[in-house]
């Protein structure tokens, strides 16, 4: 199994330092994602571009709503004589505020679709592993699954989970997919405001035993690393609201 780290990028010095220091503490991590935040002033093509500059696997997130095809393939295209082997197209959310629950007016979508922005990297990068998203919060789950396969049918090779809370629902995605490539999503929900987002911006139910607490949040990982380990899946880390650090040390899976 391999583990990739996500970090915001704060700074590309602390996000340098960070990373290395996490890959060389902790061997089973492999790659650094760079999620693509519209937050954030250091967005995942320039963070991807430090880091693959000086020799940190990297995997970036690309915020298809946010770009055209050429915009795309131009970014990507850059990054590929640094090193870049594998990247992750995401539709992306329109801006949202948190306060009146509500998408922002006035934001235009650039209209590029996963299954068409994949097809189209694919055949212009063939040697480059492209990812896509999979969420099992947006819809149903046959809606959802038949998004996932019209994926891989333009050329994904695997996906890029939402987090999970559950290892019945884990255990359900991971029946229906048992030979796709995937990285499972894995993230701590402490206090109100953080599981607020989940539930408002990403629909999340979560098991009615869920603890939102630092140690429930490790218990429930570890048990969930341990059956994506006996799936012969990966994983990714995402400590939104606590330290890296922390939360790595708290897991024990390492």
């Amino acid at each position: 199994m391999q583990i990739a780290l996500e970090l915001v990028p704060r700074t590309l010095s602390s996000l340098l330092d960070e990373a290395k220091t996490h890959i060389a503490n902790f061997p089973k991590i492999t790659a650094i994602n760079i999620p693509d935040l519209r937050s954030v002033e250091i967005k995942s093509f320039e963070a991807s571009h430090h880091l693959l500059t000086n020799g940190v696997p990297t995997i970036p997130h690309f915020r298809l709503i946010d770009r055209t095809l050429t915009d795309l393939e131009i970014l990507i295209e850059k990054l590929i004589p640094l090193g870049l082997t594998q990247t992750l197209l995401i539709s992306g959310d329109p801006p949202f505020d948190l306060a009146t629950k509500a998408p922002v007016v006035g934001f235009v979508p650039s209209g590029v679709k996963a299954p068409q922005a994949i097809e189209h990297i694919k055949k212009k990068f063939p040697q480059l592993k492209v990812y896509a998203g999979q969420d099992s919060y947006r819809q149903s789950f046959r809606k959802e699954l038949d998004y996932c396969k019209q994926k891989l049918d333009s050329g994904a090779d695997g996906f890029f989970t939402q987090p999970f809370f559950s290892e019945g629902l884990l255990s359900q995605w991971l029946e229906q997919l048992p030979e796709t490539e995937m990285w499972i999503g894995l993230s701590p929900v402490t206090g109100k405001n953080s599981r607020n987002y989940w539930e408002t911006v990403n629909q999340v139910v979560f098991p009615p035993n869920f603890r939102f607490d630092l140690d429930g949040n490790c218990i429930m990982g570890r048990r969930i690393l341990t059956l994506i380990e006996q799936a012969n899946k990966n994983s990714y880390l995402m400590p939104i609201t606590i330290s890296a650090d922390k939360y790595l040390h708290g897991l024990r899976f390492f």
